[in-house]
């Protein structure tokens, strides 16, 4: 970790002068570990999920966590927004707005998640769930895993602000530390009582849904009882004026949260049907491998977000080029690693997943490339996030949520590329992605544009 900090150029000792870039580096450097530890349990968690399903039925869990994962959207991006507010009102200490801003939140998620509960459950009774996931598996039993994992998510939605609290206090260990506990348990409970139950789909799902959102709300009980007690949430506090507040950077921020699912999440979904549910599998481990690269940028990237909103406030912008510029050394550094694990890559699986499963050359080219670029892409997208200049992403986003089907379907089915043909749409994304937002960093930095595409 002493070495990336050096590529980076920070020096510890002058590093810790500056009270932002303290933050900074304790989170980086308590997340390295944290970190190493969540790769190495998710890492395991396939295996050992793999030993108790096969490929196929393996691939129907991870495309249906894909579809759970789509219900975090309904929050219009509140929460999103709320991690910006925070930060803004932290860097002025206004604690009274935070406490107002954190409560009305919860109060509008709790006011969300009734109606859509009942939409869904009374609509679910409606859907054919086997069509919907192109499977065989028992149609009861795929039904009660559904049921279970919405359950878990409604626990999850509710409780996710104290996630952007952490953020905008830069304690991203904590919650590192939060999400590592989650998926420990889930990989003990799997290992000790794998063989105890007759359906192993459903255990499986039981397991890996509800293990976080019970740690998540043991967390927050403990933080807003502690540390976080002056800005505890209350009803009472809830208003429309702070709501409006948030939800107009979080309307934009709902719009770009669509489209990374319509790229990354919907790729399950996608290649379930265009494909097949096997190549789901295919692609999610082979994913796994070469985001291992993406988490350790992620270090770096995400205590950045407030980091950036707190400098910007201040108006700090010696501090952002440079966190920039340093940011962009990380990347070419962590290439070298990416390019080691493509060309290792099947030596890596054989001692990972053993020899049953192999993963095609194409998808771990391609994935490479999709990773490479990201890295670099994920450095102005954070600065942009954290200062809030989010109209272009959100007119870019709209565009990827209406093209990506019709041109997924065009690549994997008219041009019969199948997997292939939807991993190179991501790549054709992101590198669009990625020349949109470096403009951008340079515009915001450089000049002071009134055009409203770049507010």
């Amino acid at each position: 970790m002493t070495y990336f900090l050096q590529l980076l150029g920070v020096q510890i000792d002058k590093l810790a002068k500056q009270e932002r870039s303290k933050k900074l580096l304790i989170n980086v450097l308590g997340s390295f570990f944290v970190k190493a530890i969540s790769m190495a349990i998710t890492l395991t968690l396939i295996p050992v999920s793999l030993k108790y399903t096969e490929a196929s039925t393996y691939g129907v869990w991870l495309t249906l966590s894909s579809v759970i994962v789509w219900f975090n959207l309904f929050d219009f991006g509140l929460s999103s927004g709320l991690t910006n507010k925070l930060t803004e009102s932290f860097a002025k200490n206004d604690i009274q707005s935070a406490r107002i801003y954190l409560s009305t939140t919860y109060y509008f998620l709790a006011v969300i998640i009734l109606p859509l509960s009942l939409i869904f459950f009374v609509a679910s009774n409606f859907i054919d769930w086997n069509v919907v996931f192109n499977t065989t598996i028992n149609k009861a039993e795929l039904r009660t895993a559904i049921y279970l994992m919405y359950v878990s998510f409604c626990f999850s939605f509710l409780l996710k602000p104290i996630n952007h609290v952490l953020k905008s206090k830069q304690k991203h260990f904590v919650l590192s530390s939060i999400q590592v506990a989650g998926n420990l348990i889930a990989l003990i409970c799997i290992v000790l009582m794998g063989d105890m139950f007759s359906s192993k789909f459903i255990f499986l799902c039981c397991v890996l849904s509800f293990t976080y959102p019970i740690v998540l709300l043991i967390a927050t009980l403990v933080l807003y009882l502690g540390i976080f007690k002056d800005i505890q949430p209350k009803m009472v506090f809830a208003s429309k004026k702070h709501f409006k507040n948030v939800f107009g950077v979080s309307a934009k921020f709902f719009i770009i949260e669509i489209s990374v699912i319509a790229i990354l999440m919907s790729n399950n979904i996608l290649i379930a049907h265009l494909v097949d549910n096997q190549n789901v599998t295919y692609y999610n481990i082979a994913y796994r491998l070469f985001s291992i690269i993406t988490i350790f940028q992620y270090m770096i990237m995400i205590p950045l977000w407030p980091a950036y909103t707190d400098a910007y406030t201040l108006k700090d912008y010696n501090w952002i080029r440079s966190a920039v510029s340093k940011s962009n050394k990380l990347n070419f550094a962590l290439c070298i690693p990416l390019v080691l694990m493509f060309l290792l890559s099947d030596q890596i699986y054989f001692y990972w997943i053993g020899d049953d499963i192999k993963i095609p050359f194409e998808v771990n080219l391609l994935l490479m490339i999709f990773v490479g670029i990201g890295t670099f892409k994920e450095s102005y997208v954070s600065f942009i996030n954290g200062v809030g200049r989010v109209n272009l992403q959100a007119v870019y986003s709209a565009v990827t949520i209406v093209l990506q089907v019709p041109l997924a379907y065009f690549l994997a089915k008219h041009l019969k590329l199948g997997l292939t043909g939807i991993l190179l749409l991501n790549i054709f994304w992101v590198v669009i992605g990625f020349i949109l937002w470096r403009i951008q960093y340079a515009v915001i930095m450089n000049s002071n544009s009134t055009k409203k595409i770049w507010q």
